[in-house]
């Protein structure tokens, strides 16, 4: 800076115009500070837009994995599908109709001119699908590519997202197309939004919390910086005017000391506000990490979330393919979760997925991937498997530590798991390969009994699409009214009069013949059909009871089996009771049969449950005693009539001592509570002496009759 030194004395310097000075001084009139100002909200503005782009990105990432996910489950379902159905309209149209009822999934199924061969509208039948104006259906059908697309049509006028897979007439990938599925997935985009929705929302709060928070601080910053500013402006337009100015230092008090103590002062604003918006970036730093591990971790338990896998999982198999390594895809799901949140409640299950989700990670590397998938289904990546074969070893380590004890609302429980394992490449080489034939191996160590694992192998393939055919078939027997009841007799000790008959359920299959109930019963457990047969099962047997009663057959008491699946469902009272209202059935002449393992489940549950069907006049009896842990001060808080022997105890009666000590026990104790007691699997003479003897009560088995259908049964009576 230049300036000319006028003396005091020198009044004609004083009193002669500088044309410079005049111009100097228009120059520092100028609002310097709002302009410094201007630019730093700007800057502000900049840093808010920045972290909502972020957020919008991330939001959208989300939605997109979303709407991915839904579009792959929509295409494995509708290939599934694809696979398993028969190409028969009549067969189809079942096979649909079952499906809807399984899984409540709107379908359809063309044949190769577009043609309605199948749907669950049936008005549909028989009309030309015509709803895909991109020509969808008919390229898939030509190429044999999946796509998606979306209806808008008179039924879906806001549109319908849809999903068509190929059709082929033999179950392979070269196999002529005969037709194609096509499936609606807008509910299960809707189902997985809603699952992550929360998600969502906290990730557009952290964005605008973050917004929030630079704009105040920004705010602030700038106000104090244009304060400094304006004094340094006002001590230089104040120099330049020629106006006293304190001195550097308090004895030098001149112009320069003015200047000097006006930047010093300026400088330690400066550096203040430095250091604090130091710290507004590392607040947006922070804000940007939190927003990016909403977007990527289940909240439940803190893991990888789907999004995370599939984007991990994408690096992985690209890491794998370019340096030759081998990649495990490892499923885990827990045996009977949904047992602990319909006994326990909701908050216990999260509890217990947390509990679960901290054993996996102790248990697994620092490189290794764990993710919650949903529900109790977890994903382990291992992305460098150099001996696929110690996987075994990985799975038993993770079983045993998943099945220790733990405590949950006072009470100790003890979970397993069951394990599927793919490995890439040899059990495919993209994503959803290896997911699928994870799924398919851990189906096939559900069956082998749970608490197990099992690796994935071609011949896998062939047992899942025939149990899922023969899952769909036992719906379409129920559906179609296939399956009946027989009846066994249950006769009296002294006697061998016929006291009471026990509902069996029969399936007589019109092709593969009489279907052993060992076989389909499990099944029914595992999809939850067992809960509406067994519904079904109790309003015939009542209704039969009624029937009999009016003909005069005989006055007989009804047994009827509930199912472990029956028993922990929350509305068997309401059902009973609806079902004995609706029939008319004389409670007293029915019997309830639950086992003695699923009054051990939980006590008072049953406890309580019980004493509603004692005050609505049923009886109950024990199924199966002898072979659970229940003790004499347990047995004598239920409210049963009847102790049923297990036929593993009859079976070797002639010849087991200790058999006969065990039975001569169940019979003496049940005695002593004063219940009924019922011998099960009697099937020869001197079993039927033995139990006479000891003073069992009524003897039931093949030594005196199968189950036999009504009408043989009512004949029987007759003789």
């Amino acid at each position: 800076m230049f300036m000319s030194i006028v003396h005091p004395g020198d009044s004609a310097a004083r009193a002669a115009p500088d044309p410079a000075a005049g111009d100097r001084q228009t120059q520092a009139d100028r609002p310097i500070a709002f302009g410094i100002r201007a630019r730093m909200l700007a800057a502000v503005g900049a840093a808010c837009v920045t972290v909502l782009a972020l957020t919008g990105t991330v939001i959208a990432v989300q939605l997109d994995a979303i709407e991915t996910a839904a579009r792959l489950e929509a295409r494995n379902l509708a290939a599934s599908v694809a696979y398993s159905a028969t190409f028969n309209s009549n067969a189809l149209q079942a096979y649909v109709e079952g499906l809807d009822d399984l899984y409540k999934r709107d379908l359809f199924i063309v044949d190769r001119e577009r043609r309605t061969m199948a749907d669950i509208l049936k008005s549909e039948l028989g009309e030309i699908y015509r709803e895909d104006r991109g020509g969808e259906v008919e390229a898939t059908m030509r190429d044999g590519v999946p796509r998606g697309f979306v209806e808008i049509s008179a039924q879906h006028p806001n549109g319908a997202k849809q999903m068509v897979v190929p059709m082929r007439d033999a179950p392979r990938p070269d196999a002529r197309i005969v037709g194609a599925v096509v499936l609606e997935y807008t509910d299960i985009a809707l189902q997985l939004f809603e699952a992550e929705v929360g998600t969502l929302y906290l990730v557009g709060a952290a964005g605008l919390a973050a917004c929030l928070g630079i704009g105040v601080f920004g705010f602030r910053v700038s106000g104090r910086i244009t304060r400094g500013v304006r004094e340094l402006h006002q001590a230089v337009r104040g120099f330049s005017r020629g106006t006293p100015a304190p001195a550097l230092m308090p004895q030098d008090r001149d112009e320069i000391g003015e200047l000097t103590l006006a930047f010093n002062t300026m400088a330690a604003d400066l550096q203040r506000s430095y250091l604090e918006l130091l710290l507004e970036t590392e607040m947006a730093k922070e804000a940007a990490r939190q927003v990016e591990i909403l977007a990527y971790s289940d909240k439940l338990t803190g893991l990888a979330n789907r999004t995370q896998y599939a984007r991990l999982m994408t690096q992985a198999l690209a890491e794998a393919a370019r340096y030759g390594r081998r990649l495990a895809l490892v499923v885990v799901d827990l045996d009977r979760f949904k047992n602990v949140n319909d006994t326990l409640g909701h908050e216990a299950g999260d509890a217990l997925l947390r509990d679960m989700a901290a054993r996996l990670t102790q248990c697994m590397r620092e490189s290794d991937l764990i993710a919650r998938l949903g529900g109790d289904e977890f994903v382990l990546l291992l992305p460098d498997v150099d001996q696929p074969e110690r996987l075994g070893t990985v799975a038993r380590k993770l079983l045993k530590a998943l099945s220790s004890p733990l405590r949950l609302e006072g009470q100790e429980l003890r979970v397993t798991a069951s394990i599927g394992i793919s490995v890439y490449p040899d059990d495919g080489t993209d994503e959803p390969t290896l997911m699928k034939h994870a799924d398919i191996a851990l189906y096939q160590a559900k069956e082998d009994g749970r608490n197990g694992f099992a690796f994935y192998s071609p011949a896998l393939n062939r047992h899942s699409i025939e149990r899922l055919a023969f899952e769909s078939e036992l719906q379409r027997a129920f559906d179609q009214g296939q399956l009946q009841l027989h009846y066994q007799p249950k006769v009296l000790a002294a006697d061998g009069r016929i006291k009471g008959v026990e509902a069996l359920l029969r399936w007589p299959h019109p092709d593969m013949g009489a279907v052993s109930p060992a076989r389909f019963i499990p099944v029914a457990e595992e999809t939850g059909l067992i809960v509406p047969l067994g519904r079904w099962v109790l309003e015939q047997a009542c209704r039969q009871q009624v029937a009999w009663k009016r003909e005069g057959v005989g006055d007989l008491v009804m047994a009827v089996n509930l199912s472990a699946r029956q028993f922990s469902d929350e509305n068997l009272f309401d059902d009973v009771a609806a079902i004995v209202a609706a029939t008319g059935v004389d409670p007293a002449s029915l019997e309830l049969e639950i086992t003695e393992s699923m009054l051990m489940r939980d006590i008072e549950r049953a406890m309580s449950l019980l004493a509603g069907f004692k005050r609505m006049g049923l009886r109950l009896a024990v199924d199966d005693f002898g072979t659970g842990y229940s003790s004499l001060a347990n047995l004598k808080r239920f409210p049963i009539d009847t102790l049923k022997i297990d036929r593993a105890f009859v079976r070797d009666l002639e010849g087991s001592g200790e058999d006969q000590a065990i039975a001569q026990a169940i019979i003496t104790m049940a005695k002593s509570l004063g219940l009924n007691v019922v011998a099960e699997g009697v099937e020869t003479l001197p079993q039927v002496d033995f139990l006479r003897d000891r003073g069992c009560d009524e003897l039931q088995g093949f030594y005196f009759s199968k189950a036999v259908p009504a009408g043989e049964l009512a004949a029987m009576l007759g003789r």
